[in-house]
């Protein structure tokens, strides 16, 4: 039987969190790399135009929430990092979508669209992605015990790691003003599947 396989671009956070889960959770997913910039050939795999992109036997599956899902349910048996889809989705996907305005915020800045005109959108985009940003790592850090959920390390917990690290070498901030935060994303970043799925450097593109 063929198996699923999971196409990336090497850069992103929300395919690196499915790369560690594949890894953690020993599942027998073949990972593929795309180069970046993404070829739009892409757009005939995920309208979106966007990895991770996951194929199974007769689907395809986006975006990157439902992917953890349907690679949860290829498990045979509970592993770290823990996920339950219906009491996690909504920490999860609030997550991600921090993590959808650090991107958003980068590519802007990286691609030259920074205001050149008067702005009349009534407000100024890249300060209200960072006040989304901020406003979710604190509350984050006040869920936090050992970890965000309970005293069990999560797939939370990982979506969170992979995007922080993604910042320090794409878009660096001061998220380690949150001192539970920086506890779960370090140790995190020293485990085996951290280790193995680590970006290479950021090149500007021509």
């Amino acid at each position: 039987m063929e198996s699923a396989k999971l196409y990336y671009q090497d850069g992103s956070p929300f395919s690196r969190l499915c790369r560690t889960l594949i890894i953690d959770w020993e599942l027998p997913v073949e990972t593929i790399e795309l180069d970046w910039p993404l070829n739009e050939s892409i757009f005939k795999e995920n309208p979106l135009g966007q990895v991770p992109t996951l194929k199974t036997i007769g689907e395809t599956i986006f975006p990157t929430s439902q992917i953890t899902e349907q690679l949860l349910a290829m498990t045979f048996e509970p592993l770290a990092p823990y996920f339950d889809p219906l009491a996690d989705r909504q920490l999860l996907i609030t997550i991600l979508s921090m993590g959808d305005a650090m991107i958003a915020s980068n590519a802007i800045d990286r691609s030259g669209l920074k205001q050149t005109e008067k702005n009349t959108y009534g407000i100024d985009i890249l300060n209200r992605n960072e006040m989304r940003v901020n406003h979710t790592l604190a509350w984050l850090e006040g869920q936090c015990d050992k970890w965000l959920i309970d005293d069990r390390v999560s797939v939370c917990d990982y979506a969170l790691a992979c995007l922080l690290l993604w910042s320090d070498s794409r878009s660096p901030f001061n998220w380690r003003q949150y001192t539970k935060i920086t506890r779960i994303v370090e140790e995190l970043s020293y485990s085996d599947s951290f280790a193995q799925t680590v970006p290479n450097p950021w090149v500007p593109q021509d």
